[in-house]
């Protein structure tokens, strides 16, 4: 396999963004449909990424990290960017901040801004490294899973005849055994390529199968109302609109759902409903890329690959999970994080930035995975220094700092619903202590999980089966881990994790 690494000169890196940016407006003005939104979605979801990482000059970054990280740079940064616009518009004189013409021209100044600093900076940019890539017997079959869980849903839709997803969803299984099975076949650097394929197949057999929202029993009829409401006013108040609503406030707080969608959609001029179903469920699916990414370092291509797949097969991943748009922005900075946090290559000023950046996303995406997220790292940090192995990966300066921005994003907006909603919720936990050991305190979910509720179906039974199995084996696992009866080898801070998430 050959490397293939591609520069530029300066001066003609900025020209390829004025060119892309001529395109941009082009397509706007010209209201260019299909166009506009392709060209649009990748323009905004890979450019701004691309221009950060070129002026922090990460250059650690292999070629699949590049792409991960520049979709999470630029979401990151139309959040931050739209919310910059949308506090100090006023002072320009725009009283709707977050329309098309503020949103167009201040992004796209920034991205130019950021190009001429990285040029500055750089007098040669390398625009990627990747392995080349030949065409292989599976490939065509890989790239028409998506157009085979489109064709479905839009079969489903008009004829109610569901025979094309079931062909897929036999099709999936059997593809991944043979690339498994068959390095000849299915080479293991078309892993990354083979995993997203199938992630968004999976999310879009789900998402699309209706013309309207599906919640899955989820809060999208929420959060699309928050949206509305921060795009009908094209400006988005961090005061809590409906004073009192907590629920409302909590979600009202998070850029995932009122700023971004916002931005995307005056940007692209997309229908709001096809937005939440076509846009986010594309940028969810670079989340088991990313878990590919972190489990590869330690476990190797074919297993981290078979660990990706196990992920998306959780029913979880493309039913409920469509139904939490701010939770799937929020699940990729998380696991950005971790690529951050466990890299071995970046250096420390562009791994804290980049540390930075992705925090202030997730915190401001889903303040549930922010906890978790710094429980994690707390606990890391804390019982490494308790064993007198302090880690540079985790240190003191990144607890604090993820602390400091969480609670005060929390406390100073949407009338501190969020922080109001953790000191409910520890009391609630508090009160409820002394019925922990009592199964009759737990609900008809829990019992049902602890196999304590008859199944109500021969199918059911069988999808339990395979739900105790995969935790039989995670704790199988984990015990080989700690008796050391694995060939895998895990760093301190990986393995800290690991058993935090265990506990």
């Amino acid at each position: 396999m050959d490397s293939m690494i591609t520069k530029c000169k300066s001066k003609d890196f900025l020209v390829v963004i004025l060119f892309l940016q001529c395109i941009v407006y082009a397509t706007m003005v010209f209201e260019i449909q299909f166009a506009r939104q392709i060209i649009g979605f990748l323009y905004f979801t890979f450019v701004p990424g691309f221009v950060i990482i070129k002026l922090l000059k990460v250059d650690e970054l292999d070629g699949l990290e590049t792409v991960l990280f520049s979709v999470g740079f630029s979401v990151a940064f139309l959040m931050l960017a739209g919310l910059l616009v949308n506090e100090f518009g006023f002072l320009l004189g725009i009283s709707r901040p977050l329309s098309l013409m503020p949103s167009m021209i201040i992004l796209n100044s920034f991205i130019l801004v950021g190009g001429i600093l990285a040029c500055v900076r750089s007098e040669n940019i390398k625009l990627w490294e990747a392995k080349t890539l030949g065409l292989h017997p599976l490939t065509l079959l890989f790239i028409g899973l998506p157009i085979l869980s489109v064709v479905g849903t839009l079969w489903v839709n008009t004829f109610e005849n569901n025979l094309f997803l079931l062909f897929m969803s036999t099709v999936i299984p059997s593809l991944f055994v043979i690339a498994v099975v068959s390095k000849k076949l299915t080479p293991p650097k078309l892993y990354p390529f083979v995993v997203f394929v199938i992630a968004i197949s999976l999310l879009y057999h789900s998402s699309l199968i209706s013309n309207y929202i599906v919640s899955f029993g989820s809060d999208v009829p929420v959060e699309y109302f928050v949206f509305k409401t921060t795009q009908n006013n094209a400006y988005w108040s961090s005061t809590n609109p409906y004073f009192g609503d907590v629920g409302y406030g909590r979600t009202h707080s998070m850029l995932s759902v009122t700023i971004l969608p916002t931005i995307y959609s005056s940007l692209l001029n997309m229908d709001s409903t096809w937005m939440f179903k076509i846009l986010y469920p594309l940028i969810f699916s670079f989340v088991p890329l990313s878990l590919y990414q972190v489990w590869r370092g330690y476990v190797g291509k074919k297993y981290a690959f078979i660990s990706a797949f196990l992920f998306m097969a959780q029913s979880t991943f493309y039913t409920e999970m469509l139904g939490l748009n701010r939770q799937m922005v929020a699940e990729l900075f998380f696991v950005l994080l971790l690529l951050v946090v466990l890299n071995k290559k970046m250096k420390s000023p562009g791994k804290v930035v980049c540390s930075m950046i992705f925090s202030f996303g997730l915190v401001t995406s889903h303040y549930g995975l922010s906890e978790i997220f710094l429980l994690f790292v707390s606990l890391t940090f804390i019982s490494l220094f308790v064993i007198k192995r302090p880690s540079r990966k985790i240190t003191a300066s990144t607890v604090v700092f993820f602390f400091v921005v969480m609670f005060t994003w929390y406390i100073y907006t949407s009338g501190s619903a969020v922080f109001d909603s953790f000191l409910s919720y520890g009391e609630y936990v508090y009160g409820q202590l002394g019925d922990f050991f009592n199964p009759a305190s737990r609900g008809q979910t829990v019992l049902r999980g602890l196999g304590m509720e008859s199944p109500p179906s021969i199918w059911n039974m069988i999808s339990r089966i395979f739900a105790y199995l995969t935790q039989a084996l995670i704790a199988i696992g984990f015990v080989g881990l700690v008796t050391k009866r694995t060939r895998f080898h895990l760093e301190k801070e990986y393995f800290m994790l690991s058993l935090t998430a265990m506990a």
